[in-house]
């Protein structure tokens, strides 16, 4: 149209319908344009409400400048108020919080050794006696049904009331800081739950933008209604210069009265058909652009809406920013009243600390470790005790080797002075008699190896008597080759 539009109208210009401005326009085609430049000028009421946006916005321009340097001033203060309640809750927090960190840190070591204890008592009880080691129908039994459980659980017990009394002692520091704790946890929830108007620090506030935004809507959308004025007036002079054009319209606007300065029953103006033909060129251009400038006002009108209600939702954060702080400076005027009554109190929890907890829990650590370095030692010990089993089986097995081996030795021998007796006896007998020598005709003495034992008295003494072979083998237990391993395993992993 006549009137320049707008980067947004020119783009939805493109997407319009378009009109064949090369065929000639028939009457029926100028009452269409008409009818629908018409109906265009209802954008009017868009104006209307653009100029009731503008001259509210300008209202709340105003109160935007009064709230925003209260609601500054006002954060100031209170920041400085929070500051000097915080440096005096960190003062009684200084006390607290480097005995609580030793706490945690002993408590850790105090876990620590005595996880490690309960896990050497773990390898305890997964430790079964070997069954050999056992008397017969004996019960199985594991390496901790040899130790004095009551031991740990004592220990237990006591520390487990040291760390009792230590909570007691910081129950009461917790209590005496309670009402000071509630007061500062409320005053941070409150401070945090006040409005926080959105700004930066290039832009304190966006109302003079949006308020800039909002006239160069207005202003555009006023310029788009005249294009849309012009072409209505250009609409009805075509129908006046065209036959039958002025009842073709009232009959098509159904009587309506028409707002414009023209009237059909007015003679029109001569007009040779050549202005004619070249106002109805740009009446049928300026036709397929009316629905996109009815949009663009449209558009606008929505868009000024829109930038209106981010102008009242700022202001709105500024009231309720403004009285959440006047409610935040009667909360600290409160706090700081009773400050005074929350502070002599962490000194008894940090004597109880020095005298009792400390020393009760770092003694309670040693004695833990020694524990378990000597449960360790008893389970490292019958690992040991395993491997000797074997290996005095060992040596066994081969002394009784040795013996079989020497038995064998002395019969032959026996068998072969036997025979030389005999053949002996056989050649020279008959010449020798029998009383020349005693022995003569005795045979050999016969010699034999046998294992010789001992006996178990109350008195641990070992008294030598024989006892066969079979016997004694089985005082030194037979232990499987995967038992020794495992044996073997563990000294080596502990050594």
């Amino acid at each position: 149209m006549a009137s320049p539009q707008s980067p947004a109208s020119s783009a939805s210009s493109g997407s319009s319908r378009s009109f064949n401005q090369n065929r000639p326009q028939t009457l029926e085609d100028l009452v269409n344009h008409f009818v629908a430049s018409k109906r265009s000028l209802n954008t009017q009421t868009v104006l209307w409400r653009a100029n009731e946006i503008v001259n509210t916005a300008r209202e709340l321009l105003e109160e935007n400048a009064v709230l925003a340097a209260k609601n500054a001033s006002i954060r100031n203060i209170v920041d400085e108020q929070v500051d000097a309640l915080e440096a005096v809750r960190r003062g009684i927090d200084v006390v607290e919080a480097e005995v609580q960190a030793e706490f945690k840190q002993i408590l850790h070591d105090v876990d620590t050794a005595f996880a490690g204890l309960q896990s050497t008592l773990a390898v305890l009880r997964d430790t079964p006696i070997e069954a050999v080691l056992q008397p017969p129908g004996t019960p199985q039994k594991h390496l901790f049904d040899f130790i004095d459980s009551a031991t740990v659980t004592n220990l237990k017990d006591s520390l487990r009331a040291c760390i009792d009394r230590y909570n007691e002692v910081r129950s009461g520091l917790n209590d005496s800081n309670d009402a000071f704790d509630t007061a500062l946890d409320n005053l941070h929830s409150s401070i945090d739950n006040v409005p926080n108007t959105p700004a930066t620090a290039s832009t304190p506030t966006p109302i003079p933008s949006l308020y800039h935004d909002l006239e160069g809507h207005a202003k555009e959308a006023a310029q788009a209604f005249q294009s849309l004025v012009r072409h209505y007036d250009l609409c009805v002079t075509a129908l006046r210069h065209t036959e039958g054009g002025s009842a073709a319209a009232t009959q098509a606007t159904g009587d309506a009265p028409v707002p414009s300065s023209d009237d059909f029953s007015a003679p029109p103006e001569p007009m040779t058909e050549e202005e004619r033909q070249e106002m109805l060129t740009v009446l049928v251009k300026d036709a397929a652009e009316v629905e996109d400038v009815v949009s663009e006002i449209r558009e606008r009108g929505s868009e000024m809406t829109f930038l209106l209600s981010h102008v009242e939702t700022h202001i709105t954060h500024l009231r309720n920013e403004d009285t959440a702080l006047n409610s935040i400076l009667r909360m600290i005027s409160n706090i700081a009243a009773e400050v005074k009554s929350h502070i002599a109190t962490s000194r008894s929890f940090h004597a109880s600390w020095l005298e009792d907890t400390r020393p009760t829990l770092l003694t309670g650590i040693e004695e833990w470790e020694s524990q378990r370095e000597f449960y360790e030692r008893f389970d490292l010990a019958y690992a040991e005790l395993l491997v000797e089993i074997a290996s005095r089986r060992r040596r066994h097995d081969k002394a009784k080797r040795k013996a079989e081996e020497a038995h064998k030795e002395l019969e032959r021998l026996r068998i072969d002075d036997e025979r030389a007796r005999e053949h002996f006896t056989v050649a020279q007998g008959d010449f020798l008699p029998l009383d020349i020598w005693p022995g003569l005709r005795d045979p050999p003495r016969k010699y034999e190896v046998r294992a010789v034992g001992f006996s178990r008295n109350d008195d641990d003494a070992e008294a030598p008597e024989p006892e066969d072979s079979g016997a004694l083998a089985q005082s030194i237990p037979q232990l499987g080759r995967n038992v020794v391993e495992r044996a073997l395993t563990r000294v080596k992993r502990r050594m």
